[in-house]
This record gives structure tokens, C-alpha cells and sequence, in this order.
């Protein structure tokens, strides 16, 4: 088959979406299809993850708007896109988010009747604080809104978990859905960590936690300073490192002064997917607070990197754990948080079951899995289009 990916988020980004987009892509190649990526081009600011030339990658023309968001904003219609769409002949499309870039994914589908596809990738009412000016009561109405008209253009969505299916449906979509996690590549985590982050990592004596992803208003990682600052402060052999980058750095930073905690939360910065599996292996709890994911892709990276998890209890984060199990699931609660993550801390035989069982829930998740449920979905509504 020959398919077409449109996404607002792809690499350089290293976000949920992007690497779900890279990773359904690589599969689908391995399984002996052809994909072509459209996506946003990314400022030269952006932190580079691999290169892409020799792929088949179609970058619209973006502008940065730094103060608002780093995500480039897509110029995502022009008459070069239709024009190079239109010779490939493409069996299906596979939309990956209902707004911008997505628009132009519909808009070509539906003229040249090729299947369309849609992930419900995002909550994407809980991210309506990036959009300047207007309130966010209204702005959320206007996101489900959107997605859901979008939702009942299409042939067919994919929602990654059980709670996601169940959301879009009670916002009103009506169009067959198909849940399909996200799975991963768990060859990155077959290799055993590196010398040389061995040997410039200063806290090899410490007891690791450990939160992954971007730095981000709706990641909720105040939450996780305030609910860890009493704990962290008692127990010399415990450090906390932030891996990753984002808008809310600085906020971030100043916090974490005015709670004196200078010597015990450290701020990483970014990393490659590469390296930063083994922050996953060297930690023992992964700790996560946002409420916004439709599967916490990072959280199952973490799994696969045998963290136990504490985290609040919100759809993501049900999907992967059973509370109890693989880790903690809590309410939203600063006390209830931290007492969790100390329990895991005080019980050695706790934390290493959780951490196994975390590892064997992971490996469920398998891209190449995931990949041929979705090559059997495509080949269905080709086969569908063709009556």
C-alpha cells in the first residue's frame, strides 16, 4: 500500500504524537508499505533528533510563535501539496489530528476518494491555554466541537485506549471506532546502558525518581514538586531528574529555587529517544501527574525500562496500570502522592514486583503488533471503497 500521513507534530518533536507517527511509520515500512510523512518544518532552534532526508517527508512551509508555543504553526494548504498528493496515488490516508494539517488530509481525501483515517491522538479541549485571547471555557467547546464534526468526516477513528473511545462517543461521535494503542520498539531497550552515560552520571548512589516529557503548563509537574519538596528534603539517597524541554523551563526553574531544592530536583534538559532510555533503566519510580494524555506513551517507555509508576489517576495512565500492580494510581492529591512514592521507597520487595510486572504490562505493547492490526484496518476500507 502506498499511505500518507498528515501530522501537526513529527521529528524533530519528540512528543506523544510524533513518535507514535514515527513509529507507525517505521512498522508499516518493515511490513513492505510506503509512507509518506506530511509535516510541519521545524525552526533551525529546535533541537535535531535524526536526520529525515532519505525519507519520503513532505514539509510545509511554518512560522514560530516561541512566546506562545514552540510547535511551528504550518502554512498547511497550497496548490505544491494537492500537485505532489495527487501523483503518488495513494491507497489511504491517515490523518493524525483534526486541526490545520489535518484539514488539508480531509480536504484531499475526500476529493480524490481515498479512505481517510483519524487518531484521536489528543485531549485536545485540555490544550486550548495555548490559544491566545480567547477564554478557555469557549475555546474548549470550540476543540470538541471541531474534532468531533472532523471525527464524523472520516471512515474511520482510532482511539488509543478504552477511556479515549468512550470520551469521543459521549461528545457525539458517531463514526465506527477502533481502539489501537500506540505500541513501541523495544530494540532501543534491548541494549544495555551506555559507558559513557555511566560514567558522567554523578548520581549512580542515589535512589532515582523520575518524570520524562516536555515541559509543558498541562503536564502538571508543579504538582510533583509541591507533593515531592517534604519527602525529597528528608531522605539523602533520593533525587528527582526532570528529563526533557519545553515553555515552562523557567517557571519550572524559579519554583524549584523557591522550594530549596536546588540540590535535590535537576532539570536535565533534552535528549535523544536513544539516551534517554537509559534514564528510563537507571531510575526505579516513574512519576507522572498530567491529566491530559489519551495513553502516556512516555509512561509505557518508562514500564518498558522497568519503573514502577505513581501517577494520578487519570485516562493515560488507566490504560497501563493497575493500581496496585505496576504501580500507584492516585487521586489529585499532594499528600496521597508522595505517600505512594515513599511506600515504594520504604518496601524494597514492593518495588522490585512493581517494576518487574511494569516490564511485562509494557511488553504487551508492541509497534510491529500495532502495526498489522492497522494494516488490517487499512485494507478493509480500501476493499470498502472499492465496492
Amino acid at each position: 500500500m502506498k499511505i500518507a500521513f498528515f501530522t501537526n507534530n513529527y521529528l524533530p518533536n519528540t512528543g506523544g504524537a510524533a513518535i507514535a507517527v514515527e513509529s507507525y511509520r517505521e512498522a508499516l515500512e518493515k511490513l513492505g508499505h510506503e509512507v509518506f510523512v506530511f509535516a510541519p518544518k521545524y525552526p533551525p532552534w529546535f533541537p535535531r533528533y535524526k536526520d529525515d532526508s532519505n525519507k519520503k517527508v513532505w514539509r510545509f512551509p511554518s512560522f514560530a510563535l516561541k512566546f506562545i508555543t514552540p510547535q511551528p504553526i504550518p502554512l498547511y494548504f497550497s496548490f505544491f501539496v494537492e500537485d505532489f498528493f495527487k501523483k503518488q496515488n495513494f491507497d489511504i490516508v491517515h490523518s493524525h489530528h483534526p486541526f490545520v494539517i489535518g484539514k488539508t488530509a480531509l480536504k484531499l481525501a475526500k476529493k480524490y476518494r481515498i479512505p481517510i483515517v483519524f487518531t484521536h491522538h489528543t485531549q485536545y479541549h485540555k490544550y486550548v491555554h495555548y490559544i491566545p485571547l480567547i477564554p478557555e471555557k469557549i475555546s474548549a467547546k470550540f476543540a470538541i466541537q471541531e474534532s468531533v464534526k472532523y471525527a464524523n468526516q472520516v471512515d474511520l477513528v482510532i482511539a488509543p485506549t478504552k477511556e479515549i473511545k468512550e470520551m469521543i462517543i459521549n461528545f457525539g461521535v458517531k463514526t465506527r471506532i477502533e481502539i489501537l494503542p500506540t505500541g513501541i520498539d523495544f530494540s532501543l531497550w534491548e541494549k544495555d546502558i551506555s559507558e559513557e552515560f555511566l560514567k558522567n552520571f554523578p548520581w549512580k548512589d542515589k535512589r532515582i525518581l523520575l518524570y520524562a516529557g516536555r515541559l509543558a503548563k498541562e503536564k502538571n509537574i508543579p504538582f510533583l514538586f509541591y507533593s515531592l519538596e517534604k519527602l525529597l528534603k528528608n531522605r539523602d539517597d533520593t533525587i528527582f531528574l526532570v528529563v526533557g524541554d519545553g515553555e515552562e523551563k523557567k517557571n519550572l526553574e524559579n519554583l524549584i529555587k523557591k522550594l530549596n531544592l536546588e540540590d535535590k530536583i535537576i532539570l536535565m534538559g533534552w535528549y535523544p529517544r536513544e539516551e534517554l532510555v537509559n534514564f528510563y533503566k537507571i531510575a526505579e519510580i516513574f512519576v507522572f501527574a498530567s491529566t491530559t494524555e489519551t495513553q502516556g506513551l512516555v509512561t509505557l517507555e518508562a514500564m518498558a525500562g522497568e519503573c514502577a509508576v505513581v501517577a494520578i489517576r487519570a485516562p493515560g495512565s488507566m490504560s497501563l496500570i493497575e493500581d496496585g500492580k505496576e504501580g500507584f494510581l492516585v487521586e489529585e492529591d499532594l499528600e496521597e502522592f508522595s505517600n505512594k512514592v515513599e511506600l515504594l521507597l520504604n518496601n524494597p520487595e514492593l518495588l522490585k514486583m512493581m517494576q518487574k510486572n511494569a516490564k511485562i504490562k509494557a511488553q504487551e505493547f508492541s509497534i510491529d503488533r500495532s502495526a498489522i492490526k492497522l494494516e488490517e484496518l487499512y485494507r478493509e476500507l480500501i476493499k470498502n471503497k472499492e465496492k
